[in-house]
């Protein structure tokens, strides 16, 4: 046989000693940092969510105290605009119940209520209750009380100068928001009058229906990844605004709101999109 290359021996793991040399450990792999923690989502106030909710239809439920049954709430629906203050313009024929009623007990509320969008929890989009007392326009207020209500409601130019109606506004004295689970507040009525609507108030509902038509796994997946709510199983939108947007989460739990922000204010919808891309890019990354 012939006698194996001195370069092609294989060393000895064993020592003169016939004991395998001791292998030294590997060194531990470096500890993964944490993730930084996401800073609190931005959110509007209160009182913008509630001037918003006002400015961004035309119509909800007026209720009054009637005299027969006496002081029982009486709820009908009206349409209206708003003045600078967020003040609700009633434009009603002096023949109404609720018209009636005011007359006697100007005491009275508004209650408007979000859009539900297609596929949303009722109970978890919001809704603001204002109250205060009913009063007559002046005629020195009435052109431009005229053009606002007209703005806001075209539909009653053919009866905008019927002489059996009257405008009437709302003087706003308190106000009670609900904003979904969890969420509700009396709202400083002088802080309401300064608020400014949010100006994704007219394409929310759209934004809303498509998010949760078309994007339900995408919402879980920012849920579990960035949110910190790794069980979540499925997730749908029930609120965008210039700030951010809020998600009703299911998991083995139970329900959540979850909210999440956007790096900058978005005003359009194409905004909205951008910063949505770049948060599920964010968490399919995570």
């Amino acid at each position: 046989m012939a006698t194996r290359p001195p370069q092609h021996d294989v060393p000895s793991t064993i020592g003169g000693d016939g004991q395998a040399p001791a292998v030294p450990e590997r060194p531990p792999a470096p500890e993964r940092p944490p993730a930084p923690e996401r800073p609190p989502a931005p959110e509007p106030s209160h009182a913008e969510r509630c001037r918003t909710l006002v400015a961004s239809t035309n119509r909800g439920a007026l209720s009054t105290l009637t005299a027969t049954p006496e002081g029982f709430p009486y709820g009908s629906v009206a349409s209206y605009a708003i003045n600078d203050d967020g003040d609700p313009l009633f434009f009603v024929s002096l023949m109404a119940e609720h018209t009636q009623n005011a007359m006697r007990d100007a005491r009275a509320s508004l209650l408007v209520a979000d859009v539900v969008a297609e596929g949303s929890d009722p109970l978890a989009s919001g809704r603001v209750t204002l109250l205060g007392s009913l009063s007559s326009v002046s005629d020195a207020d009435r052109a431009g009380v005229r053009d606002r209500y007209l703005t806001a409601n075209p539909t009653a130019a053919y009866y905008i100068d019927f002489g059996d109606f009257a405008f009437y506004r709302l003087g706003v004295s308190a106000i009670r928001y609900v904003g979904g689970y969890g969420r509700m507040s009396w709202v400083d009525p002088k802080n309401y009058a300064r608020a400014e609507p949010d100006p994704l108030a007219g394409s929310a509902a759209e934004i809303i229906e498509h998010m949760n038509a078309d994007h339900g796994p995408a919402q879980a997946l920012m849920c579990r990844n960035l949110a910190g709510y790794p069980d979540v199983t499925t997730a749908s939108m029930s609120a965008v605004d210039r700030y951010g947007f809020d998600m009703v989460a299911v998991g083995p739990a139970g329900r959540s709101t979850v909210r999440l922000g956007f790096a900058e204010p978005c005003r359009t919808p194409d905004a909205v999109r951008q910063a949505m891309i770049a948060l599920v890019t964010e968490a399919r990354s995570a």
